[in-house]
């Protein structure tokens, strides 16, 4: 690990061997297949809001709890063909930082180490390319309770793979608890990690992707001594899981919402492990549904593509 922050020097992302990739065009068959997505995103959506808790009601204003926030639409009701996802569903949010401008809110920036300023994260689609030297912030949620493991590594132009780092949980985030459920958000780095990014630095030249593994069991995995930092795996031990575990993925992106910037509702979530993302405050950028039985672990991979 170098003086100077990178992503190799993190070791936090993962491949994407399982995603499959729903393309949009502009033919009269892509619209269809476009409005064919955005219905299937706005089923993923309300699926996904419905295992985070209500927003509280003011006292002042009413004295029963909330079950839905008012802005949440009511879920479309199922076609032929359609499945309910149920809680097989994870959201990623990649935050590409970029100079502050003076309208972004100031409690969102974060300081850039190299002498380049404020920056303010604002949302990517997951497999945008990112140039050599671009920062980013990666958020995670699932859409249900369980234990949260993400693993690190590089991958290079002939598929390979190298060594695979554990970088959550460690004993330096939350004292290494990676107990999740709906609505709490998981961000990598922590904030009170420094520096609060990682940022692209390939290790050699024929590397193009820093990949991250998410992993959620529904029980904790023995074995693992959790340490203050990331804990170096086997390639047999990453490749034992992916084929115990892998699934056949689908994404969908909330294209309406790229570019946005980071929330106050989001960083809360992200520092206080008490605070929970409710119905109507923002979802992830991109959606992940995985093909699996109902409590089986999740698993997928998330490339961080180095802009060639």
């Amino acid at each position: 690990m170098t003086n100077k922050p990178s992503l190799v020097d993190f070791r936090a992302l993962g491949p994407a061997a399982f995603v499959l990739l729903l393309a949009l065009g502009h033919s009269p068959a892509a619209a269809q297949q476009t409005s064919s997505e955005d219905r299937t995103r706005q089923l993923w959506n309300t699926a996904f809001r419905a295992k985070r808790p209500a927003a509280p009601t003011p006292a002042s204003t009413s004295t029963s709890t909330a079950t839905a926030a008012p802005n949440s639409p009511a879920a479309p009701p199922l076609q032929l063909g359609e499945e309910d996802p149920g809680d097989s569903l994870v959201g990623i949010t990649v935050w590409r930082l970029r100079p502050s401008l003076p309208e972004d809110d100031k409690d969102m920036r974060i300081s850039s180490l190299d002498g380049g300023g404020d920056l303010t994260p604002e949302r990517i689609e997951a497999e945008t390319p990112l140039r050599e030297g671009e920062k980013v912030r990666v958020s995670i949620e699932a859409a249900r309770s369980g234990y949260l493991y993400v693993i690190d590594r590089e991958q290079y132009a002939d598929g390979s793979f190298g060594t695979p780092f554990l970088i959550f949980p460690t004993l330096r985030t939350h004292g290494g608890n990676n107990e999740v459920v709906a609505g709490r958000l998981v961000e990598i780095p922590a904030w009170d990690d420094r520096p609060r990014y990682f940022t692209m630095q390939p290790s050699r030249p024929d590397q193009t992707a820093e990949v991250l593994t998410i992993l959620i069991t529904p029980d904790p995995l023995p074995g693992l001594r959790i340490r203050r930092d990331p804990l170096r795996l086997t390639q047999d031990e990453v490749v034992a899981w992916e084929n115990r575990w892998g699934s056949k993925v689908q994404r969908l992106e909330a294209r309406g919402q790229i570019g946005k910037s980071y929330t106050k509702a989001e960083k809360e979530a992200a520092t206080d492990r008490t605070r929970l993302l409710t119905h109507d405050e923002p979802l992830p950028q991109t959606m992940y549904r995985l093909e699996i039985k109902p409590g089986e672990p999740m698993l997928l991979n998330i490339p961080l593509k180095i802009q060639q």
